[in-house]
């Protein structure tokens, strides 16, 4: 095969390539395609019932003072924000869609998937994780870690609340918060072996602390 046949074929099995590739704003499943604002019930209908469905609540707060600090006005609203992972199996990547009052509002490709017989993998007693101390990493999912370790032994959550102001276009010296739910799981390795607690910020994996030592089953 000559050179410039060799190049001509190249560059159309690269476009075939790009052209194949999924948009970072849908997922594509057996029933079709779900994009960004797309309903709640077309993810449903299309793609089915996630391996994953995780949900919390976000605090918004917007408000506005004018420059003397006479006058001011906000307002702030609570919304249930889910997460929901797919799990294609160990040769197509996971995918994680997130939602709002009903709505898609981004689609994002995680790892590989996993086969059913690991995720159908018994639990320890007294949660024991059925991974080891170095099968986690920043950025992982929280599917990532149910599908390596099992259920956590201890699931807690909290509310972090963040803050920001400056002055708008207007003259007006404005700012807002918003509160994030953030997830504590406890992972219990033994007796012999500190325990982890893992902090999971909108389903991914941000804080990595270490305990005491952990406990044996009874």
């Amino acid at each position: 095969m000559s050179d410039r046949r060799l190049s001509r074929l190249l560059i159309l099995l690269a476009v075939a390539a790009v052209a194949g590739t999924a948009r970072a704003d849908s997922i594509s499943c057996d029933r079709g395609i779900v994009s960004t604002g797309d309903s709640k019930l077309d993810l449903l209908a299309k793609c089915g019932e996630p391996a994953l469905m995780e949900a919390r609540l976000e605090e918004r707060s917007h408000y506005r003072v004018s420059p003397d600090g006479q006058r001011g006005g906000g307002r702030s609203v609570t919304v249930t924000v889910e997460r929901w992972t797919y799990n294609f199996g160990p040769n197509r990547f996971q995918q994680f869609v997130t939602l709002e009052t009903g709505r898609v509002m981004a689609v994002e490709r995680g790892t590989y998937g996993y086969s059913l017989e690991q995720l159908r993998r018994p639990q320890r007693g007294l949660g024991l994780a059925r991974c080891d101390q170095i099968s986690f990493h920043l950025g992982d999912s929280s599917f990532d870690l149910l599908s390596r370790c099992g259920e956590p032994a201890l699931r807690e959550q909290k509310v972090v609340t963040t803050s920001a102001f400056g002055a708008t276009s207007g003259g007006l010296v404005g700012g807002g918060s918003a509160g994030v739910t953030v997830e504590v799981w406890t992972l219990n390795f033994g007796s012999r072996t500190f325990v982890r607690f893992l902090e999971f910020e909108n389903g991914t994996l941000v804080r990595i602390e270490t305990g005491g030592y952990g406990y044996d089953p009874p």
